[in-house]
C-alpha cells in the first residue's frame, strides 16, 4: 500500500518514540511492532503515478498556510492486533487539507483506500501495533494513563511513501509553504 502522510517532527517525534521505547522497556512486548516513523496518513492507495503525485503535493503545499494538529491522549484500540496510537483532531484546517488531498491524489491513484474518505477518515499517530493477552493489556492501560500525549504538533509535510515496506530513503517529503 502506498500513502501520503505527515511525519512528526522534533521534538515531538522524540517523545513518541521515548512511549514506546519505554513499552518495550518496562513490558517486554516483543510481539508488538513500532512504527518506522511518527506520522499521520492522508490518503492510501495501491500505488499512484509518482510524477503526477509529486506535482500534486509540490502545488498543494506552496498553498497551504502554517497548520498545527490538536492530539488526544494516548488510547489502545483492541482486536486481533492491538493499535496503540494518538487520535488527531481534525479541525477545519486539516479537514480542508484533506480534502484537497483526497481529490488530487485520487485522480492519480489506482486502489484508493475508501477508509481515508472524508466520511470515514480516523486521523492519528500509531505508536505500536500487535497482539496483545487481556493481561498485557490491563498491564499497559495504567502506564498509558501516566503519559501525556495530548497537546498541538506543527504540520510540516506532505510525504508520498510508494509501499508499507519501503524504506525512508525512498519517501519523498514536500516541506509546507511555513513562513519563519
Amino acid at each position: 500500500m502506498a500513502s501520503i502522510v505527515t511525519l512528526i517532527d522534533d521534538p515531538f517525534r522524540d517523545a513518541l518514540e521515548n512511549i514506546w521505547g519505554e513499552l518495550k522497556a518496562v513490558f517486554g512486548l516483543k510481539q508488538l511492532r513500532g512504527s518506522t516513523a511518527p506520522c499521520f496518513t492522508w490518503h492510501a492507495a495501491g500505488r499512484y503515478d509518482d510524477d503526477a503525485l509529486d506535482a500534486a503535493l509540490a502545488r498543494i503545499a506552496a498553498g497551504v498556510p502554517p497548520l498545527s494538529a490538536e492530539t488526544g491522549q494516548l488510547a489502545l484500540l483492541r482486536g486481533a492486533e492491538c493499535l496503540l496510537y494518538i487520535p488527531v483532531l481534525a479541525d477545519d484546517a486539516l479537514l480542508a487539507l484533506h480534502a484537497q488531498l483526497w481529490s488530487a491524489a485520487g485522480a492519480v491513484a489506482e486502489g484508493v483506500r475508501a477508509a481515508y474518505a472524508a466520511a470515514t477518515w480516523a486521523p492519528h499517530i500509531s505508536i505500536a501495533i500487535g497482539r496483545l493477552s487481556e493481561a498485557e493489556v490491563e498491564d499497559i492501560l495504567p502506564f498509558l494513563n501516566t503519559r501525556e500525549a495530548a497537546g498541538r504538533i506543527p504540520v510540516t509535510n506532505l510525504t508520498a511513501i510508494p509501499d508499507a515496506r519501503s524504506t525512508p530513503e525512498s519517501w519523498r517529503t514536500v516541506p509546507l509553504a511555513i513562513s519563519g
